[in-house]
């Protein structure tokens, strides 16, 4: 039994309808019971294979967070940038290859040595990246006639100090940084000249796709890119790590319904992801559901076709592997 999804990204008709021509309304009870019905099969899909919760969720979830071997290198950069004080910290890697799953995961896990300031769209200017970084660390109600970029810079400083006496550490987490403009990246610099004598007072870390490194070449940013002492690029999952990481998701999300992937099947979901857990992910689930509508258990590389082809024309088997 084939699975028939239409694509979300699916255009609508374009061709203008003539006046003669009817619309059809679905009834709302009728949208209702489709919803339900929808419904319906998830929870009986869940039932089924005796999941707690969804294994295979694009949501970036700590708790499914898998120690790949890049990601570990990764992790390992990014408490080593942090805790030795160097002040830039670059995480980069193609779309799906897990940095916010990565920057998750090491928020979750922050000891109290640390104080945190996630922004997770950067697209600011200079004057609002300093006002959300002061609201994320606590400060709530700012004056408006200190809502310059000197006294906002000012009001970050006397913050950082007070942190440094509590011996804390400030950190800010910026994802999509590759968005960060010429003004907010100087603003950045800026920011890292905070510290005392003998150490920086605030540790920034960029998590950006590889238009970020791209970036960074560019002239009028050399200063910038001299400063980033620790930068690592995230790669795809490796082939013997696909199955590894499959029994990993089935584990946390408490799966005792002994789901088998082939050899054949993990084999199929590698050469059409390409080793990125996002897609590892979708085609996993998308398998699943095509082994449920056979009532079985072991999924396939038919099933893994058969979800690939649910999915309606990702063209990543266009791309080159990262």
């Amino acid at each position: 039994m084939k699975l028939i999804y239409r694509s979300t990204m699916e255009r609508e008709e374009t061709i203008p309808p003539s006046p003669d021509r009817k619309r059809i309304i679905i009834p709302a009870e009728q949208s209702r019971r489709q919803t339900l019905l929808r419904v319906d099969l998830l929870d009986s899909y869940k039932n089924f294979f005796k999941f707690g919760e969804s294994p295979f969720s694009v949501t970036p979830d700590p708790k499914f967070f898998f120690f790949s071997r890049s990601a570990a290198e990764a992790l390992n950069h990014l408490r080593y940038g942090i805790y030795e004080g160097l002040g830039f910290t670059m995480i980069t890697g193609e779309p799906g290859t897990g940095k916010t799953m990565l920057s998750r995961y090491f928020l979750n896990k922050a000891g109290e040595d640390l104080r945190i300031s996630h922004i997770p769209d950067p697209r600011l200017t200079s004057k609002e990246l300093l006002m959300a970084i002061l609201e994320s660390l606590g400060v709530n109600k700012i004056p408006d006639e200190d809502l310059t970029e000197r006294k906002l810079t000012e009001q970050l400083y006397d913050l950082l100090l007070l942190a440094y006496r509590q011996s804390k550490k400030v950190v800010i987490f910026l994802d999509e940084a590759q968005g960060l403009d010429f003004e907010t990246l100087e603003g950045l610099r800026l920011l890292s000249n905070l510290e005392t004598e003998n150490q920086k007072l605030v540790q920034i870390v960029l998590f950006g796709q590889t238009e970020l490194e791209q970036k960074m070449r560019d002239r009028k940013l050399r200063q910038f890119d001299q400063r980033i002492l620790v930068r690592y690029h995230l790669l795809p999952l490796e082939f013997d790590e696909i199955l590894p990481f499959i029994q990993h998701q089935l584990a946390v999300a408490k799966d005792d319904s002994l789901v088998e992937f082939t050899p054949q099947a993990t084999g199929k979901i590698y050469e059409i992801s390409r080793g990125l857990p996002r897609m590892v992910n979708v085609l996993c689930e998308r398998a699943m559901m095509s082994a449920f509508t056979e009532n079985s258990k072991k999924i396939s590389m038919q099933n893994v076709l058969e979800g690939w082809e649910s999915l309606n024309g990702i063209k990543i088997l266009e791309r080159g592997r990262v």
